[in-house]
């Protein structure tokens, strides 16, 4: 019980939860751009970018981002600004 406990505790892995007005990333590495419009946030798999209108950054800990706003897209991969 302990070890499944210890190893949810522990986990690094990349993860994206994305809501209406939300997104929440883990474990990233960066934010590259953030803008009103535009959070680019550098991961270990690439990039994310979210797209949208009022964006703000509410929480930004321990290798955890959550932006809130308008959220119109989320994309996923290289991306040139």
């Amino acid at each position: 019980m302990f070890e499944n406990l210890r190893s949810n505790i522990k986990d690094n892995r990349f993860k994206i939860i994305i809501y209406q007005d939300k997104v929440n990333i883990n474990n990233f590495e960066k934010v590259l751009v953030f803008e009103d419009n535009i959070v680019l946030v550098l991961t270990g798999f690439g990039t994310v970018k979210i797209n949208g209108s009022n964006l703000c950054i509410t929480r930004l800990e321990n290798y955890e981002i959550l932006v809130e706003g308008v959220i119109k897209s989320v994309d996923l991969g290289e991306i040139n600004v």
